[in-house]
């Protein structure tokens, strides 16, 4: 976190010099160009005064000042066309970008089999034994708000959300056994399984197809991923309506 702040303080630093920096440039390039406009009428002015020999100054000194003007003018144009360009180049990235991510791999944007929290049921957990409080607790010490429940073989079986088994909890007790929860869940015609909790793909399903097969079950959120797409092989992977969002956005 504190990294991020500081990246965050690092950008507004930079920002503010930047700020400062147009700033007097902007200063400098207005004394330049009614500088030069000054000093080119008063010598005109002298030149009609004086004579032929003022002249001669003026035509000396009237390119060099109106170089300055040029180099001037030039910047503020040229820098001008560049943003202009460059708005459009990134309007036109923004358009492309998400048509090549959505034809990308889903193991490209998930979360890893090693980089997300998964709750195992197995011989010390089982689905009777083991209490609403303790996933709670994980919920709450891993500061997430979605779980995914693997078998002893680490293949997907359920994906459980915080905000339901907090609701459940504040209607019966946080001492009810995860397999109440579910019978509960499924008399009231909302399951967490396969195809209702979560959608299943293979690692070289492509986002867009990926995304697709999410929006096509309802209320599903969630993306499992195995190495084949089948429901016998180990979770490699997760991808969240919220992930998949950001990995699409412009």
């Amino acid at each position: 976190m504190r990294k991020k702040n500081g990246t965050s303080s690092d950008r507004d630093t930079k920002s503010g010099q930047y700020s400062v920096t147009s700033f007097f440039r902007d200063e400098i390039a207005r004394i330049v160009l009614v500088g030069s406009l000054i000093i080119i009428l008063a010598f005109a002015g002298i030149a009609v005064w004086k004579g032929a020999d003022t002249m001669s100054l003026f035509n000396i000194l009237l390119p060099v000042l109106a170089s300055w003007v040029g180099t001037v003018l030039a910047f503020y144009f040229g820098r001008q066309n560049f943003e202009s360009a460059n708005q459009q180049v990134r309007q036109l990235v923004s358009r492309i970008m998400p048509e090549q991510v959505s034809e990308q791999p889903v193991s490209s944007i998930m979360r890893g089999k090693d980089n997300l929290t998964a709750f195992k049921i197995d011989k010390t957990h089982t689905i009777q034994g083991t209490k609403l409080s303790d996933l709670l607790t994980i919920f709450e010490d891993k500061k997430i708000s979605r779980l995914p429940i693997i078998d002893c073989d680490e293949k997907p079986q359920y994906m459980i959300h915080q905000s339901a088994i907090q609701a459940y909890i504040n209607k019966y007790s946080k001492d009810d056994s995860l397999e109440t929860f579910l019978e509960n869940e499924r008399n009231k015609k909302i399951e967490y399984g396969l195809d209702k909790g979560f959608v299943l793909v293979s690692e070289q399903t492509t986002i867009a197809d990926a995304k697709e097969k999410m929006e096509k079950t309802p209320p599903c959120q969630d993306i499992l991923v195995t190495k084949g797409g089948t429901p016998n092989e180990l979770l490699t992977g997760w991808i969240s309506n919220v992930r998949l969002a950001k990995s699409l956005e412009a």
